[in-house]
């Protein structure tokens, strides 16, 4: 992410942000913790029906960022339709 050296690790945090009124599925921010930065927001595409990552213009994400946000995701999806099956 950006023009610094990648010392292996994750620098990935996402934060649940709280529910707005009127939402059932909350939004989480996409934080490179190495620079204290948000890099993007998960949230739910109603009309996809499914969890999508919007990044920030003028991000730069190795391969291995990019497939933490995907299990991230994979998650939620599995935990959105496990909660359909209650």
């Amino acid at each position: 992410m950006g023009g610094h050296t990648y010392c292996g690790g994750s620098h990935l945090e996402f934060k649940k942000l709280p529910l707005k009124k009127g939402c059932k599925l909350h939004k989480y921010n996409v934080i490179n913790v190495k620079f204290n930065d948000v890099i993007g927001i998960i949230h739910w595409r109603g009309g996809w029906r499914q969890y999508v990552f919007q990044a920030k213009p003028e991000i730069d994400m190795s391969r291995s960022c990019q497939k933490e946000i995907i299990l991230f995701i994979d998650k939620l999806m599995k935990e959105w339709k496990g909660s359909k099956s209650k």
